[in-house]
């Protein structure tokens, strides 16, 4: 259950959406048209909450097969001669990030969906036996409803307190907005500048939780390295974590004039066994199959609008923080305990 959710549920004037997947030409595995009302109206404070019927949202699996059969693109040039990715992009279709690996129906909020890891071919994120119990540890103390839970409460999602990191913040809606020797990623509550320029990283010492991301060009895909992290948010609000250890590689390609690949690959040796990966399509806001998170409004994001519509390519802000203090007390009070990180042995 995601922040959103706790919020929807203490504010007065939160909207309930109730959504269900709408019928439309071309639907099927290659389709989105019958998930056209999934993304939520972010910039109206909204959550969208979803039947029990609700089919299976697709994510990793199905985005690989989809864009095995794309032809090759070129994507238009900056004026420096770069691949244009500018624009406004929604994130993943779906429930969100409540759980990145693939599960079934959980709740209202927690629609059943597809992993968004790709490699491994399990959809299981690769951890070390020890890493695995400390993150069923973890999800045993959410006291939310996920299978395994003990009913004690240990830590709750970093994002109910509107702790924003990486690389969780890349899932959501985005803006990108280009300059020379710059690439910037605008959320609904935080940025990102990532130097291109070929500058070298900052001392490993230094910790955030944006980390430090270092980009290039490599043909037509943008690569950023991230470094630095502080391990202390989640992939998700289901416990899955990463430390202050794991190195980021993204990787953001324009397959067709309206939808990015983007891959992210995790490399952490002192809590996975393996490097994996996870990919999904951010596609351009006001098309079908936008994908809402954060940012996009709920115009946007349905992609139903008609192509003069002022709306359905703005990005808007949303406002996390403000009014949050209530909801960081009452966590504490339910005994609740800030999720510093882990230190896994040595």
């Amino acid at each position: 259950m995601s922040h959103r959710f706790f919020a929807a549920m203490t504010a007065p004037t939160a909207v309930l959406f109730i959504l269900v997947p709408a019928p439309g030409p071309g639907a099927g595995p290659t389709s989105l048209a019958s998930f056209a009302g999934v993304a939520e109206a972010a910039g109206g404070g909204a959550q969208a909450f979803y039947p029990r019927d609700t089919p299976k949202f697709p994510q990793a699996s199905t985005w690989v097969a989809q864009k095995a059969k794309l032809p090759p693109y070129k994507a238009p040039r900056t004026p420096d001669g770069v691949p244009d990715l500018q624009g406004v992009w929604g994130g993943p279709i779906g429930g969100g990030n409540d759980d990145i690996e693939e599960h079934e129906y959980v709740d209202v909020t927690t629609p059943p969906q597809e992993s968004y890891v790709s490699d491994p071919p399990d959809g299981k994120i690769p951890y070390t036996p020890w890493a695995l119990a400390k993150r069923n540890e973890i999800r045993a103390g959410l006291a939310r409803g996920w299978p395994g839970e003990t009913g004690g409460r240990l830590h709750s999602d970093p994002g109910a307190y509107c702790l924003n990191g990486l690389p969780r913040a890349s899932f959501g809606g985005q803006e990108i907005v280009q300059q020379p020797g710059y690439v910037i990623m605008l959320t609904a509550n935080t940025y990102r500048i990532i130097p291109t320029d070929g500058r070298p990283p900052i001392g490993q010492s230094a910790k955030f939780f944006f980390g430090n991301s270092r980009g290039h060009w490599d043909g037509e895909t943008l690569v950023v390295e991230v470094t630095s992290l502080n391990g202390r948010t989640w992939f998700d609000s289901a416990g899955n974590y990463f430390s202050e250890n794991t190195r980021l590689v993204e990787r953001l390609r324009l397959v067709d004039a309206n939808t990015i690949d983007y891959e992210v690959t995790i490399e952490d040796p002192t809590i996975y066994t393996r490097p994996w990966k996870m990919t999904y399509p951010k596609r351009r806001a006001g098309t079908p199959g936008a994908g809402g998170g954060g940012g996009i409004n709920a115009v946007g994001a349905a992609g139903t609008a008609a192509r003069n519509d002022p709306y359905a390519k703005e990005f808007w802000e949303t406002t996390c923080y403000e009014g949050n203090l209530e909801n960081a007390v009452t966590l504490r009070e339910l005994g609740f305990k800030w999720f510093e990180g882990v230190t896994p042995p040595k």
